[in-house]
C-alpha cells in the first residue's frame, strides 16, 4: 500500500461556484480556508474527503454522490476537479501525481476502487452538535463506562487539558443504556461526567482531538468550522496543539473557519481566503479582513490603496502626505505579489468600482507591463467584450514602484539612504542616517531595513515612517516612486482635492 502521501494542490475546473480555483495544501501541516458564507469552503472539504479510497474496511469511505447528490435541479454533470499529490510505493517516491475527478453523464469517475489510497477523516458540524440534543430522555439517565487508557487516549486527555486549561484525571468510554449510544466521559477534580453533561465547546475539543490523534501517520483530516463553540484562547491553544501533532506525525489538516484571528495566530497555518462573486469564487493567499471588507463593498475612505507589505505601506503614506491627500487614503496590506492580481480581479468580478483604487507592488516581480497583463488574463478569463474592458481596468489599477535592477524595496530604500548627502538634515535625521549607513550588508534583503529599525530602538511602524521620510529627501525618490505618484495624482484629480501649491 502507498505510504507518505501528501496532497499538493486541488484545482477546481467547475464544481458549484468554484471555477478555475487552485488551492495549495502542502505549504504547512495546517491549511485554513477563510471567507464569507457561501463562498465554497465546505465544498472544498467535501471534494477533498472523496479524493482517496480508504486503506481498509474499517476506515471512513466518503463518496462524491453523497455530498453532490443529483436533484431535479442539478445533476452535477460537467463538474470537474483534479488533485496533484505525492506518495511513496516501496522504494519509489513520486512527487508529481495527478488524479482527475469528473461527472460527464450519470456517474462520477474514477470509480471508487481506482482512487489513490489514503486514510481520510472528515469532522462535520453535525458531529459536534451537543450530545444533549441526541439523548432524548428525562429522569435518571443510565450508562456504563470503561476506562480509556491507551497511549493515544492519554495523549488526547493531556492535550484536552492544555487546550481547556483543566486537569483531567481519567478518560472513559460511555455506553448509554437507552438506545445503546456510544460516547465518552471524563473525570476531573473528583467529578466524573459523560459528554451529555459537557459544554458544547468541551465536547468539540475532545471530538476534534480524537479524530486527529487516532488517525494514522500521513492521514488527511478535514474539519468543518474549527472555531465552532470555542472562544479565542481555547481555539488558539487547539490550533497550536494540532499543528505540533500533525507536523510530528506527518498528517495534513484542512479546516474551514469564519474566525479572522486564526489567520494571525500562527505563522505555520497556511491561509486561503475565498469570496463568492456573481461569476465565480475568487481567492487569494493569506488573509486581510480589510481587503475582504472592500470586496464585499464596505469602505471607510474615498481612496483605497493596497500595499504588498508594511514597507510599501510607509512609502504610500509618505506619498499621500506629499500630495496632501493622506486623510482621504486608507492603506490595506495584501501580502505576496501575486495576490495583487487576485485581489484586483476579485474587486472587478464583484462589481466594485475601481476608480479610486490602487494596488501597489514592490517592483521586484511582475515589473513589465506585459507580465502584469499576462497575470491579469489568467485571473479574468473569457472572450466577451466586457471581460476585455475588465482586464484593461484591472491592469490600470496595479502599479509598481520603480527600483533599479528590479531590487527589492528594502535594497532600494537602503540605497537611497547610502547615497544621500548630509545637506539640510536635522540632528535627528543625521542620527538616523548614520545608523542607516552602518547597515550595508545583511543575511537577506529584509535585514537592510529591519536592522535599521532594530538599531533605532523604536516600534517598527514609527521607525519605518522616519526611515521613509528621510529617504524621500533623496534625489532618486521621485524616480523610484514616479509610477505610483502619477497614479495617485490621477485619483487626486478625480476627487477634486484642492490644487497642490
Amino acid at each position: 500500500m502507498p505510504t507518505q502521501q501528501k496532497l499538493i494542490e486541488i484545482y477546481f475546473d467547475s464544481l458549484k461556484n468554484l471555477k478555475e480555483v487552485p488551492i495549495r495544501l502542502d505549504e504547512a501541516p495546517l491549511t485554513a480556508l477563510m471567507g464569507t458564507n457561501g463562498c465554497g469552503k465546505t465544498t472544498v472539504l467535501h471534494a477533498l474527503a472523496c479524493v482517496y479510497a480508504p486503506p481498509n474496511d474499517n476506515s471512513p469511505n466518503y463518496k462524491l454522490s453523497t455530498f453532490f447528490n443529483p436533484t431535479r435541479d442539478s445533476t452535477w454533470s460537467g463538474s470537474s476537479f483534479r488533485v496533484k499529490y505525492a506518495e511513496r510505493e516501496g522504494a519509489n517516491y513520486n512527487g508529481n501525481l495527478i488524479q482527475n475527478y469528473t461527472k460527464a453523464t450519470d456517474r462520477w469517475t474514477p470509480r471508487y476502487e481506482r482512487r489513490p489510497i489514503r486514510f481520510t477523516r472528515l469532522v462535520t458540524i453535525r458531529e459536534s452538535v451537543p450530545e444533549v440534543e441526541f439523548v432524548n430522555a428525562t429522569g435518571l439517565i443510565k450508562y456504563s463506562r470503561t476506562a480509556r487508557n491507551s497511549d493515544v487516549d492519554l495523549a488526547i486527555l493531556d492535550a484536552a487539558g492544555r487546550v481547556l486549561n483543566r486537569n483531567y484525571g481519567a478518560y472513559h468510554n460511555v455506553s448509554y443504556d437507552r438506545g445503546g449510544r456510544q460516547s465518552f466521559g471524563v473525570t476531573t477534580g473528583g467529578l466524573t461526567y459523560p459528554a451529555l453533561s459537557m459544554s458544547a465547546g468541551e465536547q468539540r475539543v475532545f471530538r476534534v482531538l480524537e479524530a486527529v490523534f487516532t488517525a494514522p501517520d500521513y492521514a488527511l483530516i478535514l474539519i468543518d468550522e474549527i472555531d465552532l463553540f470555542l472562544h479565542q484562547d481555547a481555539l488558539s491553544r487547539l490550533i497550536e496543539t494540532l499543528h505540533e501533532h500533525c507536523d510530528r506525525r506527518h498528517k495534513q489538516l484542512v479546516m474551514t473557519t469564519h474566525f479572522p484571528p486564526v489567520a494571525t495566530m500562527y505563522n505555520n497555518v497556511s491561509i486561503t481566503t475565498m469570496h463568492r462573486t456573481p461569476d465565480k469564487t475568487v481567492y487569494w493567499s493569506g488573509y486581510s479582513l480589510a481587503a475582504l471588507r472592500h470586496i464585499t463593498g464596505a469602505t471607510s475612505r474615498e481612496v483605497t490603496i493596497y500595499a504588498e507589505d508594511d514597507l510599501v505601506s510607509s512609502i504610500i503614506s509618505q506619498l499621500a502626505l506629499e500630495l496632501r491627500m493622506r486623510p482621504q487614503v486608507e492603506i490595506v496590506l495584501y501580502g505576496a505579489a501575486i495576490n495583487a492580481f487576485k485581489l484586483a480581479a476579485g474587486l472587478a468580478l464583484a462589481g466594485r468600482p475601481l476608480t479610486n483604487v490602487l494596488i501597489v507592488q514592490d517592483g521586484d516581480l511582475y515589473a513589465s507591463k506585459s507580465e502584469r497583463r499576462d497575470r491579469v488574463a489568467q485571473e479574468i478569463t473569457g472572450t466577451e467584450a466586457f471581460r476585455a474592458l475588465q482586464r484593461k481596468e484591472v491592469l490600470r489599477r496595479i502599479r509598481p514602484l520603480a527600483p533599479n535592477n528590479l531590487d527589492s524595496p528594502e535594497r532600494a530604500i537602503n540605497a537611497l539612504l547610502q547615497n544621500m548627502p548630509n545637506d539640510n538634515l536635522s540632528p535627528d535625521e543625521m542620527d538616523l542616517l548614520e545608523i542607516a549607513r552602518n547597515v550595508v550588508n545583511a543575511q537577506d534583503d529584509h535585514g537592510l531595513v529591519s536592522n535599521i529599525v532594530t538599531c533605532t530602538g523604536e516600534a517598527r511602524a514609527v521607525a519605518l515612517s522616519r526611515i521613509i521620510k528621510l529617504a524621500s529627501k533623496s534625489s532618486e525618490w521621485g524616480r523610484y516612486t514616479r509610477i505610483v505618484r502619477a497614479a495617485m495624482l490621477g485619483i487626486r484629480q478625480t476627487l477634486n482635492i484642492d490644487p497642490l501649491p
